[in-house]
């Protein structure tokens, strides 16, 4: 079963950003805390790790998508 991540809070408690740069891909293993994305806001940026261990499904977001607290970037599996 695919673990979603998604985007839960960000620093500063802002409530959208866009997505920087994406430091996995679609096929890439990953541990727990390993880093996988960092999303740009103006109150700071925000780094996403990995709550799981497993296999990386796949991307809902592209680099320079704009994103808001509570959408899904990926699965991991």
């Amino acid at each position: 079963m695919a673990t979603k991540i998604t985007l839960d809070k960000m620093e500063k408690n802002a409530k959208q950003g866009k997505i920087g740069k994406i430091s996995k891909k679609a096929g890439d293993s990953v541990k727990k805390g390993e880093k996988l994305l960092q999303v740009e806001s103006v109150k700071g940026n925000t780094i996403i790790k990995s709550k799981v261990e497993g296999t990386i499904k796949e991307f809902m977001v592209s680099e320079g998508d704009k994103v808001k607290i509570g959408d899904t970037l990926l699965e991991i599996e």
